[in-house]
């Protein structure tokens, strides 16, 4: 009979590294084909925009208060728009999605800039901290600087999703092997 709390620790253990490996393969076809990842995933993120906004309208009808029904229709039309628009557009939708995590990629520099700056009295790895905040700014503005290049606009988003589902395959084949190794244990 199988223990029931080993599983996870057991033969079971390969699980991890076969979704890592789905993972990373799909990393790598997402890095060969960015434009059609990033089309893809513009194309997710305005599926989910419509199904939020249907619901929040269906929900707004349960709403017996106008004043607040109309924020709740004026958000579910917003929402409800912007994933139809993203549908018709789908290249706009990439190029909206990738300034916008560009620029995130730039706040957070910055924020880490200023956490490093503003604690280096009372954390030692300060320095470390503000380098990578700065390098993560410094690669933002380069991005930014290109975005006016169709290929690469259009391009960054996959190849940014590409690279992270490498990382996070890897990571997965990681554990597995990790949890195989305490399991024995």
């Amino acid at each position: 009979m199988k223990n029931d709390e080993n599983t996870i620790f057991g033969k079971d253990s390969i699980w991890f590294a076969v979704i890592g490996i789905i993972v990373a393969l799909t990393g790598i076809i997402a890095i060969a084909m960015p434009v059609a990842a990033g089309v893809t995933i513009a194309s997710v993120i305005g599926g989910c925009f419509i199904g939020v906004g249907l619901i929040q309208l269906y929900h707004a009808v349960g709403i017996p208060q106008w004043g607040e029904k109309l924020w709740y229709v004026v958000s579910a039309l917003l929402y409800t728009i912007g994933g139809i628009l993203i549908f018709a557009e789908p290249f706009v939708g990439v190029l909206t999605i990738t300034a916008l995590m560009i620029t995130i990629m730039m706040l957070n520099g910055i924020s880490r800039m200023v956490f490093a700056f503003s604690n280096r009295n009372a954390l030692s790895s300060w320095g470390w901290i503000a380098v990578g905040g700065f390098i993560s700014t410094a690669i933002a503005s380069y991005f930014f600087s290109l975005m006016n290049n169709a290929d690469f606009s259009l391009s960054i988003l996959g190849i940014f999703v590409g690279v992270s589902f490498i990382f996070e395959g890897i990571s997965f084949i990681f554990i597995g092997s990790e949890v195989k190794v305490a399991a024995s244990k």
